[in-house]
């Protein structure tokens, strides 16, 4: 099977304790065809300094964009598929760098891919240093305006081995063949962080497009290194963009009924906080959304 050139994008923002292992297990990938572009969001670490360094040490071509603020990761994933697509790459890897990879991860990911005749395709994920899963593949649950991640947090034994056809995926690592994005579309940059994958694949769904879970493609996640879990920002970004996700792709009566269950399930999510300054972050975050 020919190995197609493979354009791998990552965003950095406060990412420099991931780094080093981002950067050593993509140096032991069995898959050799392959370009890292490093989109930098002005980050307020040494990311930038430390992807420098380390891609001094590593086979693959590495290229970078550095930004002069932070504009987002929909924007910064959009400026790494726009330079991949120029240097002609045949597929698009969209991928965090908080991520640690078996060394056949993509070879794996790329042969699924090519064999189920799928134009996405995601891997197994765990959560770093378990045997649990944080993504088995997953679904939309539009009861909710939100998604489910298969096998979250259950340990594997084997009940997801099987690759499959499904309907949603984060883009934590996922391959992308090239003709994807003049059929759908870029990143919709309006949601700067959170819930512009789903926007993405909601978008590819829509179009008929096939994404597969392939199982025996496998990688660890580390996830929220960035963003922190349940901090300001992720907790505004989060609410905000949930409400313009079920805007955005529902009609005008459900997104009233979406706006109405978000402010109750982000009472009971914030219930046991009496800071006054997050609960005001909660309701401006849900009156962004509802704007947008």
């Amino acid at each position: 099977m020919e190995n197609k050139k493979i354009g791998i994008v990552t965003v950095l923002y406060k990412s420099e304790t991931v780094l080093e292992d981002f950067f050593r297990t993509l140096n032991e990938q069995s898959y050799r065809n392959f370009t890292l572009y490093v989109v930098d969001n002005k980050s307020p670490d040494n990311s930038l300094d430390k992807s420098k360094e380390f891609a001094k040490s590593v086979w693959f071509k590495t290229k970078f964009i550095e930004n002069d603020d932070n504009y987002g990761v929909a924007k910064g994933n959009n400026q790494g598929i726009e330079a991949a697509l120029k240097d002609k790459c045949d597929f698009v890897l969209l991928s965090n760098n908080d991520v640690v990879l078996k060394p056949d991860t993509i070879e794996k990911l790329y042969i699924g891919l090519m064999e189920n005749n799928s134009d996405m395709a995601v891997p197994k994920i765990y959560i770093y240093g378990t045997s649990l899963i944080w993504m088995a593949g997953g679904k939309f649950t539009w009861h909710n305006g939100s998604n489910k991640h298969f096998g979250y947090k259950k340990e594997d034994e084997g009940q997801f081995d099987r690759c499959k056809k499904i309907g949603y995926a984060p883009t934590c690592f996922m391959l992308i063949k090239k003709e994807i994005f003049s059929t759908v579309g870029m990143m919709d940059e309006k949601y700067f962080v959170y819930y512009d994958d789903c926007d993405f694949i909601y978008r590819a769904m829509k179009k008929k497009q096939k994404l597969f879970y392939i199982y025996n493609s496998i990688l660890e996640h580390k996830e929220s290194t960035s963003t922190g879990v349940k901090s300001d920002f992720s907790m505004f970004y989060y609410i905000r963009n949930r409400i313009y996700f079920a805007k955005k792709h529902r009609h005008f009566f459900y997104f009233f009924y979406i706006e109405n269950l978000l402010y109750h399930y982000s009472i009971r999510w914030l219930k046991m906080i009496s800071n006054k300054h997050q609960w005001k972050l909660m309701l401006r975050a849900m009156q962004e959304g509802a704007v947008l």
